[in-house]
């Protein structure tokens, strides 16, 4: 980690997934371990299952935690209210739709944190997540694994190219604006 740190420098966001695999006190080891790498976060350190996990973890580490990817709005509530997260990390897929994304950003911004969008999906969740991320204040970006893939770009038609730059771009076209 220390070496992509390094490749890429301190001016671009770089962040570590736990995949919800670490014990309390390994995740804490590894938080701190890495704490002077600047990383924007620490993605789901330990399993979300308990909140009072993830607070220990956020409160003992100094990198942010980031999690969220299957919790619903009324969930992200009670995660910021159990002190447990910094960045919600909702996904349009998993959270049952962009009104349920919405109102889960709502409740991020209501306790003043941002929104870092999960979104492992294929192009008309990706164009989704875009479309709910570009109506929020509280955006810090959208999490994507597959932006050199021209398959998935390919699995919807729209008259711009799924990524740009490394941005969706939007259209005003009606809908998601996709075939």
């Amino acid at each position: 980690i220390a070496a992509v740190r390094d490749a890429i420098g301190p001016d671009i966001d770089l962040g570590l997934d736990g995949h919800m695999s670490h014990d309390v006190e390994t995740a804490i080891r590894v938080g701190n371990a890495l704490g002077d790498l600047g990383l924007r976060w620490y993605e789901d350190p330990v399993p979300i299952t308990s909140l009072a996990s993830l607070a220990q973890v956020r409160n003992a580490q100094p990198i942010p935690i980031a999690a969220g990817e299957t919790f619903t709005a009324e969930q992200f509530r009670q995660a910021f209210e159990a002190e447990s997260l910094d960045i919600a990390h909702p996904d349009v897929l998993f959270i049952g739709g962009l009104g349920e994304a919405r109102r889960a950003a709502t409740v991020a911004d209501l306790w003043n944190a941002p929104v870092a969008f999960h979104d492992n999906g294929a192009a008309i969740a990706t164009i989704a997540t875009a479309q709910v991320a570009a109506t929020i204040p509280n955006l810090l970006g959208m999490e994507y694994h597959f932006h050199d893939a021209a398959w998935v770009g390919a699995l919807a038609r729209r008259e711009v190219p799924l990524f740009r730059g490394g941005a969706v771009p939007l259209t005003d076209a009606p809908g998601l604006g996709l075939e």
